[in-house]
């Protein structure tokens, strides 16, 4: 009986141990003070950055912004824009970063315009149903029909970001990021898939992406 005792709070000490800790609380009011500070002049003081170079973060996943800033400032993610983000971003602690991170989730997306004129068919086709034909899967399987992507925030979860309405020229960057190496996703799923997508291909989906609401 002692043994069985025992063996049940072994049991349920490890599982105690075993169980993941709860994020940090993050602190809205400072993550602004960090969005005005550091961020505003290229994603904007709101999130809904107005160069096509800079992503738009409002309302994007707070688990993704804080992984991502996190690689950029460790300089695991070095591509394109990401590299004139580093500098900005050195000083800010991992509290800021989560801080910022959900300040900017709480935002609201203004949505962006297709250009009709850029074969936003072949885009919707892509985005929604894939290429079969190139085994590309549709987009929409991991970051949704309208774009709202996945959460996540969790060492089990891959946040899969939120793409509707984002700059069309910003999804393209990535992509060629990603077939060239220069930037890589959690299971390489990416970097297969932007392999498997010619330059046409690339500027269609960027395109239906955002005209997505």
């Amino acid at each position: 009986m002692k043994r069985l005792n025992m063996l049940a709070v072994l049991l349920l000490t490890g599982a105690a141990a075993a169980a993941p800790k709860a994020a940090p609380k993050a602190d809205l009011a400072k993550g602004k003070e960090v969005a005005k500070s550091v961020c505003a002049s290229c994603h904007a003081e709101d999130g809904n950055s107005s160069i096509a170079m800079y992503p738009k973060v409002a309302g994007q996943h707070a688990s993704y912004v804080l992984t991502q800033t996190l690689d950029i400032k460790n300089k695991k993610r070095t591509s394109g824009s990401s590299g004139m983000m580093a500098p900005m971003v050195q000083n800010l602690s991992e509290s800021d970063i989560r801080n910022v991170a959900a300040y900017y989730a709480k935002q609201q997306a203004k949505p962006g315009e297709a250009n009709p004129k850029e074969n936003i068919e072949l885009g919707r086709n892509i985005y929604r149903a894939g290429l079969p034909e190139k085994k590309v899967p549709a987009c929409m399987s991991c970051h949704g029909p309208s774009g709202a992507g996945i959460p996540g925030g969790g060492t089990d979860i891959t946040a899969y970001p939120r793409l509707g309405g984002q700059h069309s020229a910003y999804i393209g960057e990535q992509l060629k990021a990603y077939a060239a190496g220069q930037r890589t996703s959690a299971n390489g799923m990416m970097e297969t898939i932007a392999k498997r997508l010619n330059e046409e291909e690339v500027k269609a989906v960027g395109n239906y992406i955002q005209g997505l609401k």
